[in-house]
């Protein structure tokens, strides 16, 4: 489990690299919105990472996203390769299971230390999934460790729930 309370950062992004929201989208952005968005400091993500890696979050990947959750780690995994509209892909989403008010972490798989990692909620990733999902591989994960997504960036996703540990 990975403790929120213990997880450092700023409800501002002060790096170079804006992944998600460059500085005029963000602006743009609700204050509703920006207010659940929290960037999380080299510290702690260095701390998501190693659980992530530590628990071998992918299961049985090849390490480079192309195998994820092949390794029967999980009771459950779901995929999807396609969808035509914002709203197919949210509605996928949605049948995910995952309450809106639930926390996530979003994990870049490849990125530059210096790219962001977000807190926010599930709500939140629903609402800006085609922001999420438009650029390279990237991990969501419940902090409680009971379910993961992961987005391949050949738009290939996948839901996997009940780890085994």
């Amino acid at each position: 489990m990975i403790d929120l309370e213990k997880l450092t950062g700023s409800k501002t992004y002060e790096g170079e690299n804006w992944l998600y929201f460059p500085p005029k989208k963000h602006e743009e952005l609700p204050l509703e919105h920006k207010d659940q968005l929290f960037y999380l400091d080299n510290e702690s993500k260095e701390h998501v990472y190693n659980i992530a890696n530590d628990l071998d979050i992918l299961c049985g990947d090849d390490g480079w996203g192309n195998k994820p959750f092949s390794g029967g780690c999980y009771e459950n995994v779901i995929k999807t390769e396609s969808w035509a509209t914002e709203d197919e892909l949210k509605k996928w989403m949605y049948k995910c299971g995952v309450p809106f008010r639930s926390k996530v972490l979003l994990l870049p798989v490849f990125a530059p230390k210096d790219q962001p990692m977000l807190q926010t909620t599930w709500k939140m990733t629903v609402k800006y999934a085609e922001t999420f999902f438009s650029y390279d591989n990237l991990i969501i994960l419940d902090p409680k460790l009971k379910w993961c997504l992961y987005y391949h960036h050949d738009d290939i996703i996948y839901f996997a729930e009940g780890r085994r540990f």
